[in-house]
């Protein structure tokens, strides 16, 4: 009698796990009632499809300001998700399906390609939008029924697991479902096990809700149309002072300060200040502002004006201290920002800039203009050692534009009385680039007693003049 050969069974695949394997993985394996009656979430979960990539961390909280209008509860899931929890906003739209297609027909205005779905889990209305599915399930009992058909692509697990599951034959979730939970943790990890629980309602998922950045905005419109700075300046004021107290209540402070000005007949005008530092004081903010309106001409009369405070931003440390009004008139590094944000407001945000050190050995590649100025108190940059290292030639800190023919030999650099006090400092640098210099670098003396920073050109042998001494 011959034995026949028992079938083999899709569970024979998965070998039995570890005990401390076993334990570790979610325990509700299968949907309890109890928990179904927990449930209170209903999510809605829209995917555009054509977002821009540079774009679309902007765009996304963008939407969310929008999505804030149906829900106070938006979650961002990158790269082109957002999610909405509507359970508690469904009563005052009637149904759900009413809620899905109000909040469909407010992405048309941004012109962007979306697919919704609304489900009790985030996963699973997430996985139905991506699948190009618009599903709509409020009871969580239909949610293994409903996520059957839907491709693996739209979980976005890891390729290599994709391509296991493919390999056995299993292309959708359903299949996935019928798999022993231990063989998936084991041949694939067990976040493919939490993710099922979480997509059907065995587990919870909480998500990190969006909070957007909290700005100072007051509008106000004048009584008669203003026609003068002075007038201006009395109204803004009290806006000021109002902004300040805001400032203060979040122990927050602020860098950029805008003023919109609402005229009759010609568009808008804005005025837009940089501080450089973060601050709350209302002195330092009227000040900047009264310094910029000064050099404002009106192109006509104002009717009203709007104040937009930047991000606010945590203060200084120094500027919570309790102490700081006992120490006498202050620090003199504490108005290097102040003289900053007075020399800008009449000079323009071009004209003052510092300089930052490159790690370059040319001199006129060595530094560049770093017009975000984050000023420091003259106190805290004490005793700090300086980054950019110093050899036994100076360099001046005033290099001309372009370097200035001196002369073409050294007999004529006597002739004009100019005497080397100090050198060579010889610099050859920048094949890589094509710029590439070699220079002996001197400091010289002129016969009326200013030092110069001159070098000659090793392959001409002529003279330059590249720096003056203070």
């Amino acid at each position: 009698m011959k034995a026949r050969a028992a079938k083999p069974q899709t569970a024979d695949l998965f070998a039995p796990v570890a005990t401390s394997l076993r334990d570790s993985l979610p325990r509700p394996a299968l949907p309890r009632p109890a928990l179904f009656s927990r449930l209170k979430q209903l999510w809605y979960v829209v995917v555009f499809a054509d977002l821009p990539v540079l774009e679309a961390a902007a765009m996304l909280q963008r939407l969310s300001f929008a999505a804030q209008a149906f829900t106070p509860l938006v979650s961002i899931e990158p790269p082109n998700a957002l999610l909405l929890e509507i359970k508690g906003s469904v009563h005052l739209f009637g149904s759900v399906q009413a809620i899905h297609a109000a909040i469909d027909a407010a992405w048309s205005p941004y012109r962007l390609q979306a697919q919704s779905a609304t489900a009790p889990t985030t996963l699973a209305a997430l996985w139905s939008a991506r699948a190009g599915l618009s599903m709509c399930i409020e009871d969580p009992h239909l949610l293994a029924g409903g996520l059957a058909e839907l491709p693996l692509a739209c979980t976005c697990w890891n390729l290599e697991w994709l391509q296991t599951l493919r390999r056995m034959g299993v292309t959708r979730v359903g299949g996935v479902l019928r798999l022993p939970r231990a063989g998936v943790a084991r041949r694939l990890s067990p976040s493919v096990v939490r993710d099922l629980d979480v997509a059907l309602a065995r587990q919870p998922a909480p998500r990190r809700a969006f909070i957007p950045r909290e700005r100072f905005c007051e509008r106000c419109d004048f009584e008669t149309e203003v026609e003068t700075v002075v007038y201006l300046q009395k109204a803004l004021e009290p806006v000021i002072e109002r902004c300040a107290r805001f400032l203060k209540e979040r122990q927050a402070g602020i860098q950029i300060l805008e003023l919109r000005l609402r005229h009759r007949v010609r568009s808008r005008s804005r005025v837009r200040i940089g501080l450089a530092g973060v601050t709350s004081d209302p002195c330092r903010l009227q000040e900047v502002m009264n310094q910029r309106l000064c050099r404002l001409e009106l192109p006509a009369a104002v009717r009203g004006m709007e104040l937009r405070s930047g991000a606010l931003q945590p203060l200084p440390a120094d500027s919570l201290d309790v102490f700081a009004g006992l120490r006498g008139h202050g620090r003199a590094g504490d108005m290097a920002p102040q003289l900053v944000e007075r020399l800008r407001a009449r000079l323009g945000r071009q004209a003052v800039y510092a300089i930052a050190p490159i790690a370059e050995h040319r001199p006129e590649c060595a530094s560049q203009r770093v017009h975000e100025l984050q000023l420091a108190s003259l106190g805290s940059a004490r005793g700090r050692s300086s980054d950019v290292p110093v050899g036994d030639m100076p360099r001046p800190v005033w290099l001309l534009p372009a370097p200035v023919l001196l002369a073409t030999d050294a007999e004529q650099l006597v002739r004009q009385g100019l005497m080397l006090a100090q050198g060579p400092e010889r610099i050859e640098s920048g094949w890589w680039d094509g710029q590439d210099v070699a220079r002996d670098y001197y400091r010289a003396r002129d016969p009326q007693g200013a030092n110069w920073w001159v070098f000659r050109e090793r392959h001409t042998r002529r003279w330059y003049l590249h720096g003056v001494f203070a």
